[in-house]
């Protein structure tokens, strides 16, 4: 995992480095991947750390949530995070639902009924770590679309001829 220092953290993020200080150190509601050895030197975080804190930023500046208050609401986007691949996060959305508990929202997958919810698109966040980690273009999955959907002509009824689907092994 590529890991960057907090000033560069701080680009990313729009935070202060007295923000970043106590969001991470002194509240605890985010840690670094790796602490700071000792006084005057920086802390290391990987990408789920930066998204996070990005997304903490949203909830305080938008929304007026109180960090604080909602620590575990934090800690369970962070396990959501975890073991995640950044490219496979490209067109999900980070829901929190009741300022209780949050959810991975998959492209296309709908949202739960009947509950409020804030909606974090995570699109421009990838975006912003993509360039803040150094990835010269940005990651994305496109995104797969059925065979089914390709069509060759119109056909004399005026309906179109789907395409034959070739296969491994060479049939159609």
């Amino acid at each position: 995992m590529r890991f960057i220092k907090s000033r560069d953290v701080l680009a990313i993020t729009g935070l202060s480095a007295d923000q970043l200080r106590e969001w991470t150190v002194r509240r605890a509601l985010i840690q670094p991947d790796v602490p700071a050895p000792r006084q005057g030197q920086q802390a290391l975080f990987g990408w789920q750390s930066v998204l996070l804190l990005r997304l903490a930023v949203v909830l305080r500046s938008r929304f007026h949530v109180e960090l604080q208050v909602h620590r575990d609401l934090l800690l369970q986007a962070r396990k959501l995070l975890d073991g995640r691949s950044f490219p496979g996060l490209w067109g999900s959305t980070l829901v929190i639902l009741g300022l209780e508990r949050c959810m991975l929202l998959a492209p296309y997958e709908a949202l739960p009924e009947e509950e409020d919810a804030i909606l974090l698109r995570l699109n421009s966040h990838l975006e912003a770590l993509s360039q803040g980690f150094g990835v010269t273009e940005p990651i994305a999955q496109l995104p797969l679309f059925p065979a089914i959907g390709l069509r060759r002509s119109e056909a004399a009824n005026g309906e179109a001829e789907p395409l034959p689907v070739r296969v491994e092994g060479g049939r159609s």
